[in-house]
């Protein structure tokens, strides 16, 4: 197993109808990371059903390739020069779902 680059998180609540980042722009890329709100697709819908019960689970966060090599990204890393634990595919993103009746978690990746 390898043992990735740990990363301090802080979280800080959005206004109503506020999102966090503009998923569209490239500049964003890197920067996309957050818990709740709505799943911003790369690839379209693929929101899924618990597999206990089958009703649509809760979206919790989303992760990023946080270290996705752009002057715009404050967490930028050299994939060559300095490696990338956090990247994704192709600058992809995990979504993280969650049963609260359950208490069934299931992930979904994409990339562009």
């Amino acid at each position: 197993m390898k043992r990735l680059r740990e990363y301090k998180v802080t979280l800080v609540k959005c206004a109503q109808g506020e999102h966090v980042v503009d998923p569209d722009s490239v500049r964003n890329l890197g920067q996309r990371t957050k818990l709740g709100g709505e799943p911003d697709w790369e690839q379209g819908d693929e929101h899924p059903d618990c597999p206990s019960c089958a009703t649509s689970m809760s979206f919790v966060a989303q992760i990023d390739s946080v270290e996705h090599w752009s002057d715009a990204n404050p967490l930028s890393r050299n994939p060559i020069k300095q490696g990338q634990d956090f990247m994704f595919g192709d600058v992809g993103l995990i979504y993280v779902f969650f049963c609260f009746d359950c208490l069934e978690s299931k992930s979904v990746f994409q990339c562009g």
